[in-house]
């Protein structure tokens, strides 16, 4: 009896334990090709960083610092920044130190609603950081950068989209909750070419791939990974983060950015 409780245990720890000079336990690498784009471009995604909930300053640096190394044209952060309102100003001042030629961007999680939505935005943007709020911005010699709210705290307006999306431009939307997808026409979804979300923590604590508590109305479906939803890739990081209060680690979920690189298809 006592091997198994033993191997559970050194399993739990090894989940919780030691944090790799990445920040996160891994970085994923996808490529994916979309229409509109005269060359490859290189997006870096991150995600749930939930400063200070089991995740301390200097991990942080060190996933910047990581950020930084790889070189990314530009940043992409989806939400969830910190714990509470005191972590707001320490989170954009070390996240103001992400370097990117084209940029840094970000949009809020349902958690920077709750922290303070207008203090999160307004301390970003102090530090040089875009926050899209159902806006866009459109790189010099790459995609179009979109973002929304998270749509259960303010639900976004398509129409201010439809307005000012060019089609046969390239753009890229982040959506800090892919549920959002779900609320969407085809036709208002196949406004974008990729979409970026984070919020279900890749389950934070999974058995064989399936999480029995996951922050989603779809199940598993928005879990982790890419998903296709009516041919739009959907891109879910499981954050960098920890979620809750009380199970503040991962089991078979490891936390991640994502590196993910445009190739043109034509």
């Amino acid at each position: 009896m006592r091997s198994p409780i033993l191997l559970a245990g050194l399993f739990l720890f090894a989940s919780c334990a030691g944090v790799p000079y990445l920040g996160v336990d891994r970085v994923r690498k996808l490529d994916i090709e979309v229409s509109g784009l005269k060359r490859e471009y290189r997006l870096a995604f991150v995600s749930d960083v939930h400063l200070e909930n089991n995740f301390s300053a200097d991990r942080f640096r060190r996933l910047v610092d990581s950020i930084n190394r790889e070189g990314p044209d530009a940043v992409l952060i989806g939400g969830d920044n910190t714990l509470g309102p005191d972590q707001i100003l320490p989170f954009a001042r070390e996240a103001g130190r992400l370097s990117a030629p084209a940029g840094v961007y970000a949009v809020l999680g349902n958690h920077d609603f709750y922290n303070g939505r207008a203090q999160t935005v307004e301390t970003l943007r102090k530090e040089g950081i875009h926050v899209l709020q159902e806006t866009l911005v459109r790189t010099p010699d790459g995609p179009d950068i979109a973002g929304i709210y998270d749509y259960r705290d303010v639900f976004p307006v398509m129409g201010r989209f439809r307005d000012i999306l060019e089609p046969r431009r390239c753009t890229v939307l982040i959506s800090h909750n892919p549920d959002f997808v779900e609320k969407l026409s085809p036709e208002d979804l196949a406004l974008f070419d990729l979409v970026l979300s984070g919020h279900t923590h890749g389950g934070q604590i999974t058995l064989f791939g399936y999480a029995p508590v996951i922050p989603s109305e779809y199940g598993q479906r928005y879990r982790s990974g890419k998903v296709l939803k009516d041919g739009v890739p959907v891109v879910i990081s499981n954050g960098a983060g920890f979620g809750g209060s009380v199970l503040r680690f991962r089991v078979c979920a490891p936390s991640d950015y994502i590196l993910i690189t445009l190739k043109p298809k034509d």
